[in-house]
């Protein structure tokens, strides 16, 4: 039987970069990291704390969001086992740029800048996966500016694509998307109102091009959805 160790080790090298790093340097990680646990709900850290360590999801889901001006919340992505969070801070140690909220009781695997960085200047590999990994969520981020520039409709189809590439699981029916979202939360995802979300979504239901299933959203009809995500012009 393996070790808590020797799991979170298969885990981390399995899922991210970790799995470029030489075993000793691996291994020494594995020692100065800690695994840390959160409740649903928890705040695991807030925009502006300091930016001092990097954290790799092994179970759980987490929600990345900002506030704007006028109190309105903004979800800039959602979490899951496998994904790494806190690059920006590993690469220049400055303060956090978003809010991180425990969507579900979460396990994470953090690793400080202190142990990390030297690791990952000796490991050019390892290090340009983190980069690529900065330039998705880069790409990402700008694909959301541009789909909340479309119609709800479309919004809501873009947002949901989106979901099922990262989140996304085949099932018999379609993709399903790993997640359990308030309508709340997935609004503000979208840049929309609970009120339209519900709308939206009753809209591509009744053209059959997604199922609901209990707090999951299923697309039935990947091509359909994308048709409305493309826009009429398309």
């Amino acid at each position: 039987m393996s070790t808590p160790v020797e799991r979170i080790r298969q885990f981390v090298s399995a899922n991210t970069f970790f799995g470029s790093l030489p075993e000793a340097r691996l291994d020494s990680l594995l020692r100065h990291g800690h695994v840390r646990k959160f409740e649903k709900g928890q705040a695991i850290y807030k925009r502006d704390d300091q930016g001092d360590s990097l954290m790799v999801i092994l179970s759980g889901r987490v929600k990345i969001s900002n506030v704007t001006a006028d109190a309105r919340e903004v979800v800039l992505n959602f979490l899951g086992p496998g994904d790494v969070n806190g690059e920006i801070a590993i690469l220049d140690g400055r303060a956090r740029t978003a809010n991180a909220v425990a969507l579900e009781d979460t396990e994470a695997f953090v690793v400080y800048r202190r142990d990390l960085l030297p690791v990952l200047s000796a490991s050019p590999e390892a290090m340009l996966e983190v980069i690529q990994g900065l330039c998705e969520k880069l790409r990402a981020a700008s694909a959301i500016i541009e789909h909340n520039a479309l119609e709800m409709q479309g919004r809501a189809a873009n947002g949901l694509l989106r979901l099922a590439q990262q989140h996304g699981k085949a099932t018999k029916d379609g993709i399903r998307i790993d997640l359990q979202l308030t309508q709340r939360d997935l609004g503000s995802y979208l840049g929309l109102s609970r009120e339209n979300v519900s709308r939206q979504l009753g809209r591509l239901k009744d053209r059959e091009l997604i199922g609901i299933d209990g707090p999951h959203i299923v697309i039935l009809d990947e091509a359909g959805l994308r048709a409305v995500a493309d826009g009429p012009d398309a």
